[in-house]
């Protein structure tokens, strides 16, 4: 087996139906065996009889395996274990990859001499109305859509820029990759409903250090969907408050494995600009601002209420010392 595609999903069927139809339409050359793997990650839904009826008139081999540990690295490290092939390409339950994209990526692999390979992410907009302006001229909230339109093909390199980069929507990698760096790591991506990030640039940040070869290549196209539910400034805040809090997570787990003492829970609260700027860019906006005061409520919640009459003990004390302050 040649290549493997793994998709990972969660409750998302009328999504992945659509997707797997994309895939079954692909245009392949007669030497290329290829096969889906589509890891259930603890869905209730109907994913997996959808599935299963589709694998029996699948034009490729097709098949379902259940991954009872949520997460989304999880799910995609289920995959890289039960995938036969020697190339991994892995796209998400709400994209539809353009009809050449399978072949295409063995080629862009060769053409660039690469261990991993990613590309373009274009957006499909859905819903009743067109996507607001305030978003559509914004390009650091489209990147946090994981839309990657850049057009020049290069290899990447560290530290990563913030163009182009590979993401999960639309990458694929040797077989050799994971045997080198290992597997995602569990801490990091989606989780049930929680949006956490930055597994795919951690592995690649990995793959990078260790010397591989990590290309983007525009030829290799797949297109996002995108619901309405995703148009909203209250998403954005989500994104950047979870993708905040992701990184602390990460990084709390991180240090407890070194036998360093955790910070303390307010310290480790989030600054949630400097996840986005991960993703979106430098500069600050509107969704950042709202979610630094997002944070900074849930950090005054959490804090230490001052003693009775503490209040009243630092007034005294002013006025008897002559300051105006209020």
């Amino acid at each position: 087996m040649q290549l493997s595609v793994v998709i990972a999903t969660w409750n998302r069927v009328p999504l992945l139906a659509d997707t797997l139809r994309a895939l079954a339409a692909q245009e392949v050359p007669p030497g290329l065996a290829w096969e889906i793997v589509v890891v259930d990650n603890n869905s209730t839904d109907a994913t997996a009889q959808v599935v299963d009826e589709f694998a029996a008139g699948a034009p490729v081999p097709l098949r379902r395996v259940f991954e009872p540990e949520q997460g989304l690295s999880r799910a995609r490290n289920r995959g890289i274990r039960e995938a036969q092939g020697t190339i991994l390409a892995f796209c998400d339950d709400d994209v539809l990859p353009a009809g050449d994209w399978v072949a295409r990526i063995p080629a862009a692999l060769e053409r660039w001499s690469a261990d991993g390979i990613g590309g373009r992410i274009l957006p499909r907009f859905e819903g009743p109305s067109p996507p607001p302006a305030w978003l559509t001229g914004n390009r650091r909230l489209l990147r946090q859509l994981a839309l990657m339109d850049w057009e020049e093909s290069g290899p990447l390199a560290l530290p990563l820029a913030p163009n182009p980069q590979v993401w999960g929507a639309n990458m694929a990698f040797r077989r050799e990759v994971f045997d080198r760096v290992g597997e995602f790591d569990p801490r990091r991506g989606v989780f049930g409903r929680r949006l956490f990030r930055g597994e795919e640039a951690d592995l690649i940040a990995r793959a990078l250090s260790l010397g591989m070869r990590i290309a983007y290549d525009a030829s290799l196209t797949v297109h996002h969907r995108i619901g309405p539910d995703r148009m909203r400034k209250a998403y954005f805040r989500r994104l950047a408050f979870d993708d905040g809090v992701g990184e602390a997570r990460a990084a709390a787990s991180a240090t407890a494995e070194v036998g360093e003492a955790p910070a303390p829970r307010a310290a480790r609260r989030v600054r949630p600009r400097a996840a986005v700027a991960q993703r979106g860019g430098a500069g600050r906006g509107l969704v950042d601002r709202e979610a630094d005061v997002r944070l900074r409520r849930v950090s005054l919640k959490e804090s230490t209420p001052p003693a009775p009459g503490a209040r009243g003990s630092r007034r005294r004390r002013a006025r008897r010392s002559g300051s105006t302050r209020p």
